[in-house]
């Protein structure tokens, strides 16, 4: 009972011990936030990844593979398979606004990639963001002319009758529009698109309704370059935001049946080469890539093996089929998502180191009590206190220690964690500092995650640091000779 009382006395009537608590709670503090920060940055990251390609990809070089319907009709059969989608990617120069820039085009079937990676959720524009922004900018309704409010209403009336996501979704215009198919391009490809300072586009300065020309060079079937460039008109129908900038700024979506066709790899007619007359057979068309879903709970890897198994008794009915490769989301983006582990795990790892100096912080502010306390102990060990006994007076002031300054520390943590874009706002709104541009990162805010069992963790590590930093001046208490630790001036 005595050591309990000694070390509550110790912890009320000394300031030593509040600064050894507050460096462990800064310490405890600052290891939270940037694994926390690191960790948010990585699962947003993932998601975004996640969304681009689906579990499980079926993949070929730009050539492309055929018969890719009857793969997708047996992959959808498997028991782990939810949906399947097939996709064509190639590379083109894009025209828009008289500025021509290199850009990603893929092929797709709009109702297909929706059910493999929920491609509406990624559409940017819908009539009530159009109308929000366009209000945003109009100024108030008192200071405009009759023809002016009169413009204003026809253009509430025609946005408001307008769903930008259907004809994503169809990848077709409004018939008033005119009879080019529909494009979906990444919301930074447009020539005007900036993002303001919030990270948030405006309308104004999208390419929606306007025209699209894509340049493309046909390939054939062995890797050749086949005649002359291909060009290709599309209105945009709407802007896609994956979450990666530069993805958002070289992407454009087509439908998959007009770049075939502009890259001749449609199904058609087989021809006899000497004759150039029809042989009766059709020569299937050609995709890239298959994406599919898994079912909710489906172990990614099995889903894995059971697609690559399925794909190799697909080929083996084949003859001269392209080299396909299957793999997981994890896989197709293993070097970039390993590269963000890497880097939170190194910077976890720096900032632990620097967090010893509150180990280190302890052990001298312990060794300063013990010196001052040196009468103490010596009437202590008069009374007949043992040395384990004074070494666990001292570990427990130790262990309280950690205790407090982690419990703080992770106080401190979440709640500068969980209102980390709020705090950067103010810091803006005082001092006109921003530690995260949404105009410039890939993220329109900064991304944070607690994870329960990593800051369990810390927490821990924080108390055990504290414990550590207290054994050996807990220790050199326990060896005072008690004669001469009353004698001590």
């Amino acid at each position: 009972m005595y050591k309990l009382l000694l070390i509550f006395k110790y912890l009320r009537r000394k300031l030593a011990p509040l600064f050894a608590a507050l460096a462990v709670t800064l310490c405890t503090a600052m290891v939270i936030i940037v694994i926390s920060v690191m960790g948010g940055f990585l699962e947003m990251m993932k998601g975004a990844a996640k969304r681009l390609t689906g579990d499980v990809i079926i993949r070929a070089d730009l050539t492309g593979f055929p018969d890719y319907k009857p793969m997708i009709e047996g992959l959808r059969k498997l028991p782990d398979v939810e949906a399947a989608t097939p996709l064509l990617r190639s590379f083109a120069l894009a025209k828009m606004a008289e500025r021509v820039s290199p850009v990603e085009v893929l092929g797709i079937e709009p109702a297909g990639l929706e059910a493999v990676t929920g491609f509406r959720d990624t559409l940017h524009w819908s009539a009530k963001d159009v109308l929000d922004d366009l209000q945003s900018r109009m100024p108030p309704m008192d200071t405009l002319s009759a023809a002016q409010k009169a413009r204003y209403e026809a253009a509430v009336k025609r946005i408001g009758e307008a769903d930008f996501r259907e004809y994503a979704m169809k990848l077709k215009p409004p018939s008033h529009w005119g009879d080019l198919p529909g494009a979906v391009p990444g919301i930074a490809v447009p020539p005007g698109a900036r993002r303001d300072s919030k990270g948030n586009y405006s309308f104004n300065n999208s390419s929606v309704s306007t025209k699209i020309t894509l340049t493309l060079m046909p390939l054939t079937r062995r890797g050749d370059v086949r005649g002359e460039p291909e060009y290709a008109d599309f209105f945009v129908v709407n802007e896609f935001k994956s979450g990666l900038y530069d993805i958002d700024a070289n992407r454009v979506y087509v439908p998959l049946e007009v770049l075939q066709a502009k890259l001749h790899m449609e199904a058609h007619a087989e021809r006899d080469p000497e004759t150039d007359k029809p042989t009766g057979k059709t020569i299937s068309g050609r995709v890239t890539e298959v994406m599919i879903r898994a079912k909710p709970g489906a172990d990614l890897h099995a889903v894995r093996e059971s697609v690559e198994k399925y794909v190799q008794e697909f080929l083996m009915q084949r003859h001269e089929f392209p080299l396909i490769a299957v793999e997981t989301w994890q896989e197709r983006h293993g070097t970039f998502l390993g590269a963000v582990e890497k880097e939170k795990g190194l910077l976890t790892v720096l900032f632990g180191i620097v967090s010893i100096v509150a180990v280190a912080m302890i052990a001298v502010i312990f060794y300063m009590i013990v010196l001052e306390k040196t009468r103490d102990i010596g009437v202590l060990r008069a009374l007949g206190a043992s040395r384990a006994g004074i070494m666990s007076i001292f570990l427990g002031y130790g262990l309280a220690i950690g205790i407090v300054g982690a419990a703080m520390g992770l106080g401190l943590a979440a709640s500068i964690v969980w209102n980390i874009n709020e705090i950067q706002d103010k810091l803006f709104e005082w001092f006109g500092f921003k530690m995260w541009d949404p105009s410039i990162y890939y993220f329109d805010k900064i991304p944070s995650r607690l994870d329960h069992t990593e800051v369990t963790v810390i927490a821990i590590l924080a108390v055990v640091s504290s414990v550590v930093g207290s054994a050996i001046p807990a220790f050199l208490a326990g060896r005072l000779d008690p004669v001469e630790a009353l004698r001590y001036e």
